[in-house]
């Protein structure tokens, strides 16, 4: 049993470091490529989190993602952008007719997953 758990322990730690690796390199990215006036703004909000996290919890809602109503695509709006593009004849050879059908396959991934989501808070409710 103790073998098991170092297995999985050990399989996590280097999905761990590979993730890390690979959001660092997309920070990296948003960094570089962002206007540097934001970039300022965010280090002073991040700072003032930090302060004032152990007195006011909410102080670190600045991490949760912060979308403006009517301005960013809905799922079934993102899913018909996908789909136009996936049929557009110059993504042909990107996306071959054995291919197609991938945006569909992926927004009901996603509804699948929403709603084991909703089912397993179900469960833990009973």
């Amino acid at each position: 049993m103790a073998h098991l758990v170092a297995k999985f322990l050990s399989r996590k730690f280097k999905e761990a470091i590979k993730g890390a690796l690979e959001s660092k390199l997309a920070f990296d990215n948003l960094n570089e490529t962002a206007n540097p006036n934001m970039v300022v703004l965010w280090k002073a909000e991040e700072a003032l989190a930090h302060a004032n996290r152990a007195e006011d919890p909410t102080a670190m809602d600045i991490y949760e993602v912060q979308l403006e109503r009517g301005k960013s695509p809905t799922k079934k709006q993102q899913e018909l952008h996908l789909l136009q593009a996936q049929n557009r004849p110059e993504h042909l050879v990107i996306n071959p007719p054995s291919r197609r059908g991938a945006a569909t396959w992926l927004a009901t991934s996603l509804t699948i997953e929403e709603l084991q989501i909703s089912l397993c808070k179900d469960v833990r409710s009973l």
